[in-house]
């Protein structure tokens, strides 16, 4: 037999018909705007980006929903491994904090209140506990550089939940690689500056949106690769 036989014209229908359905089914189910900046938005470097991401309804393929539900699990599954290894977490309710007369909203992935004894290192206790779930090569490079010169928005969002839920010492991040499925584990310490100048930034980006007043974007070259990558890019510049 030969396996290696293309796929037939009449398969090939069958790919696309199916796929647009999926498609149009997740657009029909996608949620609106949350009434609330969420911390997990604001460390991109473009303010209208931050609006956009706050106020627009995303407009985002089944396959990048698929990206995200894929987190969600692995998430648990983290989760559920540190737990089994003799970690304990806080409940549910102590995750959240409002902020900004509520315009400003976080949910942590977890807050660990007890770590199991570790021969040659130390766990401070309590300490935020953040989830994510990568490629390969993004996970390599957080490996190599560190999160916070490759994922600098995700340091921020780190440093937020410090600060709001008030447990600063050094976060726990635990990263998933989704194409191996090693899994990497390292602290971050807690940046009070960072925390400030995000939460500052917040109440800005919150004041001129609730009065409706479109920020500048990061740069002025539609070209910049950041733009390229932006899902509001098209909306932006026309």
């Amino acid at each position: 037999m030969d396996y290696s036989q293309a796929v037939s014209l009449t398969d090939e229908a069958i790919n696309v018909a199916i796929n647009e359905l999926t498609e149009r089914a997740a657009a029909a189910t996608m949620e609106l705007p949350r009434p609330y900046l969420g911390a997990s938005i604001i460390g991109h470097e473009c303010d209208r980006q931050v609006q956009f991401d706050w106020w627009v309804r995303p407009l985002l393929p089944g396959r990048v929903k698929s990206i995200f539900a894929r987190g969600h699990f692995f998430e648990a599954r983290m989760r559920e491994q540190l737990i089994a290894a003799g970690f304990v977490f806080a409940p549910a309710e102590a995750l959240e904090f409002a902020a900004l007369e509520g315009y400003f909203r976080g949910h942590a992935d977890g807050v660990v209140i007890a770590a199991p004894a570790m021969p040659g290192t130390y766990l401070a206790t309590p300490c935020v506990w953040e989830a994510k779930t990568l490629n390969a090569k993004n996970w390599r490079a957080i490996s190599r550089d560190g999160l916070t010169k490759v994922f600098p928005r995700y340091s921020i969002q780190i440093a937020l939940y410090q600060f709001y839920l008030r447990k600063t010492n050094p976060a726990l991040v635990t990263c998933f690689n989704s194409d191996t499925c090693e899994t990497l584990h390292f602290t971050l310490s807690f940046n009070q500056e960072r925390a400030q100048r995000e939460i500052d930034r917040a109440a800005r980006i919150i004041a001129a949106t609730r009065t409706g007043d479109l920020l500048p974007r990061f740069t002025t070259n539609p070209e910049d690769f950041h733009c390229k990558m932006c899902s509001h890019r098209e909306r932006c510049w026309r």
